[in-house]
């Protein structure tokens, strides 16, 4: 019955043991990708920076342009 009882306990700690390892796994892999999304969302960022420079650049060489209402070009 010992043998029984310490078999059990032993199985018991191992699932509790891969429970955590698979939290700790999740946990993990959340991490990873909030970090990924914040590093997109600076550059996404830096990019629409980038065009908005570039916008009133043009926009103080060449003045307002004026949209065809027919194409909208």
């Amino acid at each position: 019955m010992r043998i029984v009882h310490r078999i059990g306990r032993g199985l018991e700690s191992l699932i509790v043991a891969a429970l955590i390892g698979a939290v700790a796994l999740l946990s993990r892999t959340i991490d990873a990708m909030i970090g990924f999304v914040g590093r997109q969302s600076d550059r996404l960022d830096a990019g629409l920076g980038e065009l908005a420079r570039q916008s009133k650049e043009r926009h103080r060489q060449q003045g307002r342009r004026l949209i065809d209402p027919i194409s909208l070009k």
